[in-house]
């Protein structure tokens, strides 16, 4: 959609620029001019406003065509932000796991105890 108004944007930019260049407005402008291969006669005022709005409109087409593309790629950031953050979850999630089987095997009720040997076996300086 924003290539596309930009595209608009432009040809609305060629238009403008071909009015002005095929009345040879800039050196003439009370001339009657030529528009669709139709002798016109109005104004010098109206056509400024005519040349105004046309360049308005391909100001503001140019505009919301860029801003649409860069929201596009805004979204495509966030996006991309949004799956890193679910990687990172989905991996303390996995630890989490692997942490309580390992403490649950090493919680196991069955203690070994080694053989206790009995203090007079040890000398004790007697």
């Amino acid at each position: 959609m924003g290539v596309l108004l930009i595209l608009l944007g432009l040809v609305s930019a060629g238009a403008l620029a071909g009015f002005i260049a095929e009345n040879d407005l800039l050196s003439a402008p009370t001339q009657a001019f030529t528009m669709f291969g139709q002798d016109v006669n109005l104004s010098t005022a109206a056509i400024s406003i005519i040349a105004f709005a046309l360049g308005a409109t391909t100001v503001i087409l140019l505009i919301v065509g860029i801003g649409l593309l860069r929201g596009s790629w805004g979204r495509r950031r966030a996006l991309k932000r949004r799956i890193a953050d679910l990687e990172q979850e989905n991996l303390e999630l996995q630890s989490r796991e692997r942490l309580s089987s390992t403490l649950a095997a090493q919680q196991d009720p069955t203690v070994l105890v080694p053989d206790a040997k009995e203090p007079s076996d040890v000398g004790l300086g007697g």
